[in-house]
């Protein structure tokens, strides 16, 4: 033991020595591995998770898919409704104008017929008053002259 105690290596040291084992194989196991195992499952939920983020990511994708197919398909649909009631109201507008330049040309023409009536009415009417007035104009004239 000489050559331990010039050392300065006395009792203690294999004391300390065997302390020092076993704290060297007990902390590892006590908190290095569950510190690691916290790690790996922290590890393995995150990448769980990245693969359920980008299957919902998929999912929503399809889902804005067919929703833009859909409301394509609508827009479409109703486009063409739009243009067949459009078509349907020019054409009934077109009716209803026809009718209406038939009624007022029907308007027109009976006023034009009344008003020759009356013209031609008017113009008999001063026929007559002309030869009355004539015969008088007359009657006068040769009263004055007897």
């Amino acid at each position: 033991m000489s050559a331990l105690q010039q050392l300065g290596i006395d009792s203690s040291f294999f004391i300390q020595f065997g302390v020092f084992f076993v704290v060297f194989l007990v902390i590892p196991q006590m908190f290095f591995k569950p510190f690691q195992r916290l790690v790996e499952l922290r590890l393995q939920k995150t990448q769980e998770d990245r693969v359920k983020a980008e299957e919902l990511t998929r999912l929503a994708n399809e889902k804005f898919a067919t929703y833009r197919e859909k409301i394509q398909a609508e827009r479409h649909k109703v486009r063409g409704e739009y243009e067949k009631l459009l078509s349907e109201l020019k054409t009934q507008e077109a009716h209803l104008i026809g009718e209406a330049r038939a009624e007022a040309k029907a308007i027109t023409q009976k006023t034009v017929d009344e008003l020759q009536a009356q013209s031609q009415q008017l113009k008999r009417t001063l026929e007559a008053d002309v030869e009355g007035l004539a015969l008088a104009l007359t009657e006068t004239l040769v009263k004055r002259q007897s």
